[in-house]
């Protein structure tokens, strides 16, 4: 017995059920352990089936085995291309978005030069129609001053519309 103490499930080195586990069965002190496996002693008396692969079988794999390599290598050139294609997309839209924004650029360029010039010319008809104004108000001046002068120097009557 190996000198380690072990559970009463253990099993030994070799694999096989302990004493212990051996002697619990026997006796069916694991009555309420559920039974997961025959009796051991149809485990240690069955050997796995052998099984000779033939050539067919094993050329029908390598079949599988290439098919299943040129299905991998198919979805990776789909991938390969479809990568291709977002990069080339990418691309495009960043040049896209260049543009857009040396167009936006130019207009606020040019959106800028017009107000300038708009401000310019208000200011130059602002001060034309001061210069206008004050022109008219000298013409009305010199205008009252000719009417004064009129009136003072010729006396004319309500009634006289006589002409010399």
């Amino acid at each position: 017995m190996d000198p380690i103490k072990r559970a009463p499930w253990d099993l030994t080195s070799d694999g096989t059920p302990s004493i212990e586990v051996r002697a619990a069965v026997e006796e069916g002190s694991l009555s309420k352990v559920l039974r997961l496996v025959g009796p051991f002693d149809d485990l240690e008396s069955e050997a796995p089936p052998a099984r000779r692969s033939s050539a067919k079988d094993w050329a029908k794999l390598i079949d599988r085995i290439r098919e299943a390599a040129a299905h991998s290598r198919a979805i990776e050139a789909q991938a390969h291309e479809q990568e291709l294609r977002v990069q080339d997309l990418l691309d495009r839209a960043r040049e896209d978005i260049q543009a857009a924004a040396e167009r936006v650029r130019a207009a606020d360029a040019r959106a800028a030069e017009m107000e300038a010039r708009t401000e310019k010319l208000l200011k130059s008809a602002d001060q034309r129609v001061k210069a206008a104004e004050e022109r008219a108000r000298v013409a009305e001046e010199w205008l009252a001053r000719v009417y004064d002068t009129i009136s003072q120097e010729f006396v004319v009557e309500p009634g006289d519309k006589s002409v010399a």
